[in-house]
């Protein structure tokens, strides 16, 4: 799937998938996940990373901490693997487009190992910033910061992604 040109996408599409947005969303994700691991995040789970914060019903499902584990919380949850590869396989393209927007910012790198580290000018995603948001809005960036510091504990990508049912 391809993304259309901005004058052609729904409206409330274009403002939800923004790369602007999206790429505060994941930019919080890495940031949070090289606090916790010390080390870049893998390329694969910024696929995850969308499809689970802008997913409503699968958002409001996240554990409150990370002290949960994701594998016993993924056990409990099992409706959350609903619809969620076609989810993540049907966001690439907006994963791709955000990364691109922070890239070209420098607030994102790749590092040499092929995971995706903040680059030499990280964003600040400032209380300015949030306050502006929509309730949802935030409720998607504190999303993606929790699964930061979670996933970073959580494993291997590959062992993560085969808990959410889908393959890197």
């Amino acid at each position: 799937m391809s993304l259309l040109a901005w004058d052609k996408r729904p409206r409330e599409e274009a403002h939800l998938f923004n790369p602007a947005f999206c790429a505060a969303a994941l930019h919080e994700f890495v940031k949070e996940y090289q606090k916790a691991k010390g080390a870049a995040a893998p390329y694969a789970l910024l696929f995850c990373v969308l499809a689970i914060a802008v997913h409503g019903k699968t958002r409001r499902a996240l554990p409150g901490s990370t002290l949960t584990s994701l594998y016993s919380w993924r056990e409990r949850n099992p409706e959350v693997l609903v619809g969620f590869a076609e989810r993540a396989r049907s966001l690439r393209p907006v994963v791709q487009e955000a990364l691109r927007f922070a890239i070209d910012r420098s607030a994102m790198a790749f590092a040499d190992d092929g995971g995706v580290t903040l680059g030499a000018k990280p964003l600040v995603v400032a209380k300015k910033f949030e306050d502006a948001l929509t309730d949802d809005a935030r409720e998607c960036i504190s999303a993606a910061r929790l699964l930061g510091r979670w996933l970073a504990k959580a494993g291997t990508a590959s062992t993560i992604m085969a808990a959410w049912g889908i393959k890197p």
